[in-house]
């Protein structure tokens, strides 16, 4: 699932409603999709910066990776960072 938009577009939000929607269908039974959702403000905080249309837009691109376990339940995530705006790093 590719989640892309402008600031302010709601990413973080469907982020999360895609990740309930694949714990749902899952079946999971595990608090490890709570964790990975609690983990994503922590994430976001580092990097942040107010701009005209967001008052916390990240400079930062995140690629979440889901890891299911064998009976097909969330097991855990990978979360990696990438840089969006060089233009702003002294």
């Amino acid at each position: 699932i590719v989640i892309s938009g402008e600031s302010g577009a709601g990413k973080t939000e469907c982020t999360k409603q895609a990740l309930q929607f694949l714990a749902e269908i899952a079946e999971s039974d595990t608090a490890i999709e709570q964790m990975i959702l609690m983990a994503n403000p922590v994430l976001e905080a580092f990097g942040n910066a107010k701009t005209v249309r967001n008052n916390n837009s990240s400079r930062f691109g995140k690629y979440l990776e889901v890891f299911f376990n064998h009976r097909n339940a969330i097991a855990g995530a990978k979360t990696t960072n990438y840089l969006l705006e060089k233009s702003r790093v002294c």
